[in-house]
């Protein structure tokens, strides 16, 4: 498999939409179409080491609960349980972005981070986009005074056994990555996000 290269199909502010011409494992070219935040798709420039974007897995330490947002997305036309994300601006740091988000989002404060995982990707068989998990530790109360008016989030504390609740509903909506944290979470407990 060999990339060979890309073009722009289409774009907006936010993504660009490339065909990718590559060579298949006998040699045929074909193409791909891969949406990307970026001004080239990762294969083509190599970049995929920095995410786009911080998933921040709180923990309100001082009430032994994780943090769950549940928020309407565009593009289920409706809310979907996880967690405070948001994209990394240019040069910013993990931490910095994380601690942005978390405040845009929730009303809380970042104590500190635990852990965060490297650079993973949402879904490869369509886009490039790769996201961090920062995995931290915040205080103070849950406040929607910061959020943007394409923002409709409610914000809760949840303790194990809520969020192990949760996750038995067949009528809401997950984040897959948000789902599989809060399943950890669920069958762990703090040791989890530490770890």
């Amino acid at each position: 498999m060999k990339i060979i290269d890309a073009a722009v199909i289409a774009e907006s502010k936010f993504v660009k939409l490339f065909e990718v011409s590559y060579l298949d494992r006998k040699g045929h070219r074909r193409r791909w179409h891969v949406v990307s935040r970026d001004a080239r798709p990762k294969c083509i420039t190599g970049a995929q080491s920095r995410p786009d974007a911080a998933i921040i897995v709180p923990y309100h330490r001082r009430k032994n609960k994780l943090v769950v947002i549940k928020e309407y997305r565009v593009p289920i036309g409706d809310y979907q349980y996880g967690f405070p994300a948001g994209l990394l601006d240019p040069g910013e740091a993990l931490a910095v972005t994380a601690g942005r988000e978390l405040k845009e989002e929730t009303g809380l404060d970042l104590v500190q981070i635990y852990r965060h995982s490297p650079a993973i990707f949402s879904s490869a068989g369509i886009t490039d986009e790769s996201i961090a998990m920062v995995f931290a530790e915040v205080e103070g109360s849950p406040s929607l005074h910061h959020n943007g008016d394409s923002e409709e989030i409610e914000v809760f504390l949840m303790d194990r056994q809520e969020v192990r609740d949760l996750l038995q509903r067949s009528d809401l909506f997950f984040g897959a990555r948000a789902w599989l944290a809060m399943d950890a979470f669920a069958r762990m407990g703090e040791a989890y996000l530490k770890d």
